[in-house]
């Protein structure tokens, strides 16, 4: 479900005050103050308007946008709470009297007026956004789910044929890669339930395939998984890393006569999660199977559905030989 993140509050906060600036100079125009004492009244009315609709939207859908009409409701009630209130804090910085209605009940009627429409405006802009965003996180997660459906036919497949064979040439083996795969399917099912999971959890499905491939590989494989204990309940979009790590085998390790390593690490910088997957595989350039480019895209698409602007994926050239992919995201526990 769609995470309120504090990069859309910032947003309609913004889009929030260059309004009440524009409204400011509207007023100002018309000869109806200077613009210095009518910016203060309309950033204190509008703010105070804004609050008035977010927090309760918020509080009582907090999963997602509500329907057209609970908004508008929200929106007529913010308009007196909003012009009356926001006047009186006006008044206060400027160390003037209250006088919401300035001079007559029209003038009041007529700022109420205008303090509704443009609630109203601002509120249809912003649910309209929010639902946009809504469906093309909806539109992410299917594609994500299509990708699954690809690959993971052949990935258990190919478990499958290797557990055939590892039964009657070596039932040790085959023993220890079925535990895995009871494993990895587990945690598979367990993420594909939910719209977000914890860290500790995304962890428990990477070591569950990397376990089943190591036993594939062999010595070609190495793999290193470092989820600090403080970051084990960070919350993210289930099977974020999965498209990566298989990537990195796929196109990196595999084709890779020695093969080589691979590293997961997680920590923490400020408010932001840091998640990076670094192979030393065959790196840019080299790669004898070339892919289509879908998990990343994939990836950076959740990201953008999921927390806009406050996340970010970079792709580079790891240090000494392979590639390195960086993931940033809020920090959320």
């Amino acid at each position: 479900m769609p995470i309120v993140s504090n990069s859309s509050i910032s947003r309609y906060m913004i889009g929030t005050m260059v309004l009440s600036a524009l409204i400011a100079v509207a007023l100002t125009a018309f000869g109806s103050g200077g613009f210095g004492t009518n910016l203060v009244y309309s950033l204190c009315i509008g703010l105070l308007a804004y609050a008035t609709i977010d927090l309760p939207r918020r509080w009582l859908w907090p999963q997602g946008s509500p329907a057209l009409v609970p908004m508008v409701v929200l929106a007529l009630v913010a308009a007196p709470v909003g012009y009356f209130g926001g006047s009186l804090v006006a008044s206060l910085l400027l160390g003037e009297p209250w006088k919401p209605g300035y001079a007559s009940l029209n003038a009041m009627l007529g700022f109420l007026a205008l303090t509704a429409g443009a609630g109203l405006g601002g509120t249809y802009y912003f649910w309209t956004r929010e639902r946009l965003a809504h469906s093309e996180q909806g539109a992410a997660e299917a594609r994500l789910k299509l990708l699954q459906a690809q690959i993971e036919p052949h990935f258990l497949f190919n478990t499958l044929a290797n557990l055939q064979v590892l039964i009657g040439s070596d039932p040790k083996r085959a023993q220890a890669m079925l535990a895995h795969f009871d494993t990895y399917l587990r945690a598979t099912l367990a993420s594909t339930r939910n719209d977000m999971c914890t860290l500790a959890e995304e962890f428990a499905l990477l070591r569950g395939y990397l376990e089943i491939l190591a036993i594939r590989m062999g010595p070609r494989l190495a793999f290193d998984l470092e989820l600090p204990p403080e970051l084990a309940s960070a919350r993210l979009p289930p099977m974020l890393l999965q498209p990566l790590v298989e990537n990195a085998i796929k196109h990196g390790l595999e084709p890779k006569l020695e093969g080589g390593s691979l590293r997961v690490t997680a920590s923490a910088e400020g408010a932001q999660l840091v998640l990076l997957v670094e192979d030393s595989g065959l790196g840019f350039g080299a790669v004898s199977t070339p892919g289509t480019g879908l998990g990343l895209r994939h990836v950076k698409e959740r990201l953008a559905a999921v927390y806009g602007a406050a996340a970010s994926a970079e792709v580079g050239e790891n240090a000494g030989a392979g590639v390195r992919v960086s993931l940033r995201l809020p920090l959320q526990q």
